[in-house]
């Protein structure tokens, strides 16, 4: 009875000790109070929005940049390190109102493309621009701002987006569970 006691413990014990981390569990809370936290996953794994980089001679690049621009435009960078390269997550869209904004449309990407002629996009830009998915006509996805105050330049939303890397069709990344909370 004893052996059949231990065994059926030891047994419980590598069955709890086996569950997987859940990715998101990392990620900071889906906020609307100005925290600049931002972060979600990048073909399933964790990426958090956090400063790196600078020096005596230079700035280290913020977590996360951007928000309302211009009149009716709204950019945001979501920077970080992962897997040992800078990687930044860029959404771009036409409107600074609560809302769905689809990524679906075959466009030039902010800022190498005037944002007179821009359409809503989001990129994937990784060891400095080296590699970067855009969404496109076919590959798309969505933001979702769902906290806009202008005036106190708070904005917060989430998204979510599959991309094509612009040198190589045959390769794509998918976005999910992101969210962003800002404060200019």
């Amino acid at each position: 009875m004893n052996n059949l006691f231990y065994a059926l413990l030891l047994a419980a014990l590598l069955a709890a000790g086996c569950k997987k981390d859940d990715p998101e569990a990392g990620l900071p809370p889906a906020t609307h109070e100005g925290k600049n936290t931002g972060g979600c996953l990048i073909n399933g794994e964790r990426f958090v929005a956090a400063e790196y980089g600078g020096s005596l001679l230079s700035n280290p690049i913020p977590a996360l940049r951007g928000g309302f621009s211009f009149d009716s435009i709204y950019t945001i960078d979501l920077n970080g390190q992962m897997n040992g390269k800078n990687t930044t997550v860029s959404l771009f869209f036409r409107s600074q109102k609560v809302g769905t904004y689809l990524l679906n449309k075959n466009t030039g990407y902010y800022p190498q493309t005037s944002d007179l002629y821009a359409l809503n996009h989001a990129v994937l830009y990784s060891d400095n621009a080296v590699e970067v998915y855009g969404t496109d006509a076919q590959h798309i996805g969505q933001v979702v701002l769902e906290y806009a105050n202008v005036q106190k330049g708070i904005s917060a939303g989430t998204f979510e987006f599959t991309a094509v890397n612009q040198s190589n069709p045959n390769k794509t990344v998918t976005i999910t569970s992101g969210r962003f909370d800002r404060k200019q």
